[in-house]
C-alpha cells in the first residue's frame, strides 16, 4: 500500500475502546460468566444500544425482544456477543460516510452481517473446527471501505469512483486504481494498527489472492473472498453475485452444495 494520505490516516486512527480489550480478556478466562460480560459491555452506553438495537430488529428476527446485555449473552452465546461488541466498537469509533460505494451505514452493517453468517454457515461444511473463528474475521473484514470512503470524499475522486461501480467495474480493481490499494489491505493494515491477532489480520488480507495463501490460512481466506463476492456491497447476493461466488468456490475445491443452500436462504432473507 503506497498512498501515503491512507498510511497516515490509519496510523491517526484512535485507539479501540476500553471495552474491546477488556472483553477479550474476560472471554480468555475460562471461569467468566454471562454477568461478567454484561457488566463490560454495559460501560459503554453506544454499544449496548447498538447491540439491543441489532438484536431486536427484523434483521434477528428472534421471538422474544432482547432488553439486556445479559439476556443477549445467555440467548446468543458470549462467543457470538463477544464478536458483536467488537464489530460495533470498531464502527463506532469511525466515520462511516460510504457514499463512494452507494450504501449508506446501516446497509453496510447489514453487508457485514450477512456475509458473516454466510461465512459461518459454509464454513461448517468446509471445516467445521473453523466455525466459530471465520465469524468475527468476515464481520470485520469490509471495514476497510470505511477508511477508503474517506480517502476518495478527501480527493474529491467519490463521485466518478462510484460511477465506475455502478458501470460494472470490480470493486477490487477500481479500488487499487484509485487508491493503490483494496479493501482487505486495508482492512488488514487497520487491525494491525490495533494489534489484533497476526493470523486474523494476515488471514484477512489473503482473502484478496486466496489461492496463494499459506497452507492453514487458505481455507478461510477463500471463506472470505467468496462472502464477500456472494454479499457484495453492490448488488448483495443478486443471482449475478451468486454465480460469481460459487464459480470461486468451485475453484477453490470447496463443498458447492452446502454454499448455494446457503446463499439462497440467505438470499430470501434479505429480501424478505
Amino acid at each position: 500500500m503506497t498512498n501515503s494520505h491512507l498510511v497516515q490516516r490509519i496510523s491517526s486512527l484512535p485507539p479501540l475502546p476500553q471495552t474491546v480489550t477488556q472483553i477479550e480478556a474476560a472471554y480468555a478466562d475460562p471461569n467468566v460468566d454471562a454477568k461478567k460480560v454484561a457488566e463490560i459491555v454495559e460501560k459503554d452506553p453506544m454499544v449496548v444500544a447498538d447491540l439491543l438495537k441489532l438484536l431486536n430488529s427484523a434483521f434477528y428476527g428472534l421471538r422474544k425482544e432482547i432488553t439486556s446485555v445479559e439476556q443477549a449473552v445467555a440467548l446468543l452465546g458470549m462467543k457470538s456477543v463477544k464478536d458483536l461488541v467488537i464489530n460495533l466498537s470498531v464502527r463506532n469509533i469511525l466515520r462511516t460516510n460510504l457514499s463512494p460505494y452507494g450504501i449508506n451505514s446501516e446497509e453496510f452493517a447489514k453487508v457485514s452481517q450477512f456475509q458473516s453468517m454466510l461465512a459461518q454457515r459454509w464454513m461448517k461444511a468446509v471445516n467445521p473446527a473453523k466455525t466459530e473463528k471465520i465469524r468475527l474475521l468476515a464481520l470485520l473484514q469490509e471495514i476497510g471501505k470505511i477508511v477508503i470512503s474517506d480517502e476518495l470524499l478527501r480527493e474529491g475522486e467519490d463521485a466518478t469512483f462510484r460511477a465506475e461501480l455502478d458501470a460494472g467495474w470490480d470493486i477490487r480493481e477500481t479500488e487499487r486504481n484509485y487508491i493503490d490499494a483494496t479493501t482487505a489491505e486495508v482492512s488488514a493494515a487497520m487491525l494491525e494498527h490495533w494489534e489484533f491477532e497476526k493470523s486474523m489480520c494476515d488471514t484477512i488480507r489473503w482473502a484478496d489472492m486466496p489461492n496463494q495463501a499459506d497452507g492453514d490460512m487458505k481455507e478461510e481466506a477463500w471463506v472470505l473472498r467468496v462472502s464477500s463476492e456472494a454479499v457484495s456491497v453492490r448488488q448483495p447476493l443478486s443471482e449475478k453475485n451468486r454465480k460469481r461466488a460459487l464459480n470461486l468456490a468451485i475453484k477453490a475445491g470447496l463443498p458447492e452444495a452446502e454454499l448455494q443452500e446457503a446463499m439462497e436462504e440467505l438470499a430470501e432473507r434479505w429480501n424478505g
